[in-house]
């Protein structure tokens, strides 16, 4: 059903965009999702640099796209794009957004060349020259140089007026990293904000002036309040986990660590300032699962009674159930044990969502140096979640060396999966090959197999491939069974047929799936695939024919919008049939 309402989309869009409505429009796009057709349409229409002040409006804008994209290099490669008399008030603008760029893509020496270039050779009052100083001390803290951020932080205190809430939380992390937390719990007092509560606690706790008690409770408290906000989120789950800790409380240190290894993070995989990363949650699952053993009096190596006892938890229960299954990953007597516990371990975080603590167990712990050393089921499920996220690049590096699926695995999804990581990482032939040797491996076509064969099908379409997608389509169509899935092929077929510039062959195909098997055709895929036939009769010249097409999909059409759009087709036809007898006339 990939697109069997698409049409009822473009009959919803406008064809053109209003010219004096151009750059909100382009913002609507943009934050719709659709930030390539907003570059594109910014480039075609941006007004020339000349006209200065809308030149800027529009070029603020472009910066905001490419944010949303995190296209941090686009950011460097424009701002070097820029004219040479571009205003200074605007080069200024720019070059502390590649600044900030460099800072969040964690390129601190990049970040310090904007800002040299700012603070030598631009010209700005005390409260620019202010934030870049302290963006300058935030790049010395991004690349854990604390000595130079506090030979930096001390000629800003000498220069500048330091009373602001901001700089407060700056200078505190200086302190914190420096460890001096009496010096940072003394300066945060009365910083109300979510990240100066955040540091005031981690302060005092570390100080010894805060009980451990108060900043767990504190702690819970404000991840639940910063949940929209992940990367303070992310500090406060630290925090649970360094005052549990304190406590010799297993649970809360595991919990802590495990969902704040489950937030995105734009730095390391290790905290710089909490000390924590991927190798503790190894840690504190085994602590965890240690205490609950020496509960249950459970044996180290006798596998099976961990495994019990992990089945027995609850729904909500979960990270118990994981800490045990960690346990026999890594300290299990039997090889096909440990395997299993890995699936386990693996399979209950994919369960909860938290897929990024998966791929930091594995591809960011010592225990894991190379993707050799990561146990194969691991490397099947990683793969799998990287093509769900269309991170290719990781796909194809866990799914390197695997020949063989694993065993109790379908073999025909494990096919289908390398075609498709082929696929994408550009290897065509190699991929056709696969599908066509699968389909030689199954006379029998059912809808169990034509499923997922067909999403590879349709990444074929997707780049382009059309003549490889419409063989491969043509045998399955001749041994598929259900009737349901060959009318859509016959859709897909017309597809690739356009592509290909074949109009009338895929005018063909769209009436064909329009009646197949329902011979008025008067449905939802019906209109559908008879919509795209009149289209293609058009581009093939048979004007009369898909004006013909276009009235009985009238007949079919209640909707006043959908009915608008067919009859200015109509009538766009009846004017080029016009044209073409006058144009005979003529000659």
């Amino acid at each position: 059903m990939r697109k069997a309402f698409f049409f009822l989309c473009l009959l919803a869009i406008a064809p053109v965009l209003p010219a004096d409505d151009t750059l909100e429009q382009i913002t609507v796009l943009a934050e719709g999702g659709a930030t390539q057709l907003a570059l594109r349409l910014l480039e075609k229409q941006q007004p020339p640099i000349t006209e200065a002040d809308s030149w800027f409006r529009w070029e603020k804008q472009r910066f905001e796209i490419y944010g949303v994209q995190q296209d941090w290099d686009a950011v460097t490669r424009r701002v070097g794009q820029l004219p040479a008399d571009v205003p200074d008030n605007v080069r200024q603008w720019c070059l502390n957004q590649a600044a900030r760029a460099m800072l969040k893509a964690g390129d601190a020496p990049a970040a310090r060349r904007y800002l040299r270039q700012l603070l030598w050779q631009e010209k700005a009052d005390d409260v620019l020259v202010a934030a870049w100083r302290r963006m300058v001390i935030r790049s010395y803290l991004l690349e854990d140089n604390v000595e130079d951020a506090q030979t930096a932080l001390l000629r800003y205190i000498q220069d500048f007026n330091t009373k602001g809430a901001a700089w407060q939380r700056l200078h505190a992390r200086v302190l914190l990293r420096a460890d001096r937390p009496k010096d940072a719990f003394d300066i945060l007092v009365g910083n109300q904000s979510h990240e100066g509560r955040l540091l005031w606690l981690l302060a005092g706790l570390r100080a010894g002036l805060t009980p451990a008690s108060r900043v767990l409770a504190d702690g819970l408290k404000l991840a639940e309040a910063t949940r929209t906000k992940p990367e303070a989120q992310r500090e406060a789950w630290f925090l649970v986990a360094e005052a549990a800790a304190a406590l010799k409380d297993t649970r809360n240190r595991a919990l802590g660590i495990e969902l704040a290894l489950s937030l995105p993070a734009k730095g390391p995989a290790v905290s710089k300032l909490y000390r924590i990363g991927p190798d503790d949650l190894w840690q504190a699952y085994l602590d965890l699962a240690k205490a609950q053993g020496n509960a249950r009096r459970l044996l180290v190596g006798d596998d099976a009674p961990w495994f019990r006892q992990a089945k027995s938890y609850k729904r909500d229960e979960s990270l118990l159930a994981r800490s045990l299954f960690a346990m026999v990953a890594q300290k299990g007597q039997q090889p096909e044990s440990r395997l299993l516990a890995h699936e386990r371990l693996v399979d209950s975080l994919l369960l909860d969502g938290r897929e990024t603590a998966v791929k930091l167990l594995y591809l960011n712990s010592e225990r894991y140096p190379g993707d050799a050393d990561i146990p194969q089921i691991v490397r099947h499920r990683l793969a799998d979640t990287a093509l769900r996220a269309y991170d290719i690049e990781l796909a194809a590096r866990m799914i390197k060396g695997l020949y063989e699926p694993l065993e109790g695995e379908d073999p025909t999804r494990w096919t289908l999966r390398q075609a498709r990581i082929l696929i994408y990482g550009g290897e065509v032939e190699a991929a056709v090959e696969k599908m066509n040797g699968l389909l030689i491996g199954h006379p029998d076509l059912d809808d169990g197999f034509v499923g997922p064969y067909l999403q590879v099908l349709f990444d074929l379409q997707a780049i382009n491939r059309h003549a490889e997608a419409l063989d491969l389509l043509d045998q399955v169509f001749s041994r598929a069974k259900g009737d349901r899935t060959r009318r859509e092929m016959l859709f897909w077929m017309a597809d690739s047929k356009k592509a290909l510039g074949e109009h009338l062959e895929a005018a063909e195909l769209y009436l064909r799936s329009a009646i197949y098997k329902t011979p008025q055709g008067g449905d939802m895929w019906g209109q559908s695939a008879r919509f795209y036939a009149a289209e293609a009769l058009a581009e093939a010249g048979l004007t009369e024919d898909a004006r013909n097409v276009y009235r009985e999909l009238l007949r079919h059409t209640t909707d006043a919008k959908q009915r608008a759009i067919l009859e200015r087709n109509v009538q766009r036809l009846w004017l080029w049939l016009r044209e073409d007898a006058t144009t005979t006339q003529t000659q």
